[in-house]
């Protein structure tokens, strides 16, 4: 068996990288499929590889993504996970669970049967999808749904193959659906006893608690959107035959837009111009920039701020004609955290994504996070999302999205939409939909 990706902590390929052409891209939304194979990494059987889904071999995952129509540019790890650059979009994967994220036509939920065939090979144990601990599966609603294939051209289609493989399956359909940008939700996975909710509410403070946060920004503002199109032609190849040169222009478009310094502590004067900022932070403690710098270990570039600060390794790509994604991941901190962007600059579809798990608290507030992408690519209209576990120790960021439309409308958004769902088991949903005024 070819080893574990992770054993290598950063992979490319080269030629894909040179040669793929974007010119034809148009859908940016993605499909979002996370599946929770176990509860956590101490809860994977032992009498399978302790390394659970990082035992895959890259080889397999190729497999995998061929079936989903999307190939691998390149991936990095670090100690906690293994992150994949896609040609349309990210795939992340930890010991105990994987995120798969797709944009474009990809045929995200037909690579399902190989998925859990090829754990219970590389991992030498049986295994029944229906038994998994949990799955989500989200999108928002497409800008060309007459252009997808598979069961992707209808909800209904996603929700009966996905009730197939799962569980207790639940679907939502989030927002105004009489418009063109409502969002869609399945949620599924065992059921989770009540006095086992109630435990393990008293022991959220010892565990990680899980959370996903995503901003979806559409009509992005014009000078904002072309700094990710490019004058790179497809088959370019670079004078030292060891860069790349999509890779090298995608991480100087990351350091060009602070797209790698999303999460280090901010001002007042990184914050969207408005008056009513001034009042976001109650003491100068909480605004203080540390300085960063930025160094290369092995090849990799990691974005320091100090020493506890958390550090993210970087993978970004800058596509051609226009378009970009990028991956990073937390390697200093243990809880698999990430972000990841994703770019369609394209005028009359501009898209722009950005999704994280990060834990959020007072120095890294998840609302100055929220200005600070708004400030990047100042959308005319965006929605975000926050599924996170209900615990009231945690509920800070729940409570400060909730009542962010306040300070939004004084930056000239109004609210569309504010929906609070009470899901399966131990998680709820904030979803917000916003315009920008004329």
């Amino acid at each position: 068996m070819a080893p574990p990706a992770y054993y290598q902590d950063s992979f490319v390929d080269h030629e894909l990288s040179k040669n793929l052409d974007s010119t034809f891209a148009f859908e940016g939304p993605e499909k979002l499929l996370e599946i929770w194979f176990w509860k956590s990494e101490t809860d994977i059987p032992s009498n399978s590889n302790g390394e659970g889904l990082r035992s895959i071999p890259l080889e397999s995952w190729v497999k995998i993504l061929d079936l989903v129509n999307c190939k691998i540019l390149s991936m990095k790890s670090c100690k906690f996970m293994d992150a994949y650059l896609l040609s349309e979009s990210s795939l992340f994967v930890f010991p105990h669970k994987m995120i798969l994220k797709t944009c474009g036509t990809t045929t995200t939920l037909a690579c399902l049967k190989e998925l859990f065939q090829t754990v219970a090979k590389c991992l030498n144990m049986t295994i029944d999808s229906k038994e998994v601990y949990k799955i989500f599966y989200s999108r928002r609603s497409f800008m060309f749904p007459d252009k997808q294939v598979h069961v992707h051209k209808d909800w209904k289609s996603e929700v009966s193959l996905l009730n197939e493989y799962f569980s207790l399956g639940k679907s939502y359909v989030v927002g105004n659906f009489a418009s063109d940008d409502h969002w869609y939700l399945y949620v599924g996975g065992q059921e989770v006893e009540e006095d086992n909710l109630k435990k393990e509410s008293v022991s959220h403070q010892h565990k990680v608690v899980d959370q996903t946060f995503e901003i979806l920004m559409t009509e992005l503002d014009p000078q904002c959107a072309s700094k990710f199109i490019y004058s790179r032609k497809p088959g370019e190849e670079a004078e030292n035959e060891q860069d790349d040169l999509g890779h090298n222009l995608g991480f100087d478009t990351m350091v060009e837009t602070e797209l790698d310094s999303i999460f280090e502590p901010t001002n007042r004067n990184t914050h969207l111009p408005s008056p009513s900022l001034s009042d976001l932070s109650e003491d100068e403690d909480y605004c203080k920039v540390r300085n960063s710098a930025e160094s290369v270990i092995d090849g990799v570039t990691v974005t320091k701020s100090s020493p506890t600060d958390f550090e993210f390794v970087h993978d970004a790509f800058a596509f051609t004609p226009c378009g970009y994604s990028s991956n990073s991941i937390c390697s200093n901190v243990k809880g698999g955290y990430y972000y990841t962007l994703h770019i369609t600059p394209e005028s009359g579809w501009s898209y722009a994504s950005f999704e994280t798990n990060f834990p959020f608290n007072d120095t890294y507030s998840i609302t100055q996070i929220l200005f600070k992408i708004l400030k990047i690519f100042q959308p005319r209209k965006f929605s975000m999302t926050l599924i996170n576990e209900i615990c009231e120790d945690y509920d800070s960021n729940y409570q400060s999205l909730l009542g962010s439309d306040l300070i939004l409308k004084d930056l000239g958004y109004k609210k569309h939409e504010k929906v609070v769902y009470d899901l399966k088991d131990e998680y709820h949903l904030l979803y917000m939909n916003f315009e920008k005024c004329n």
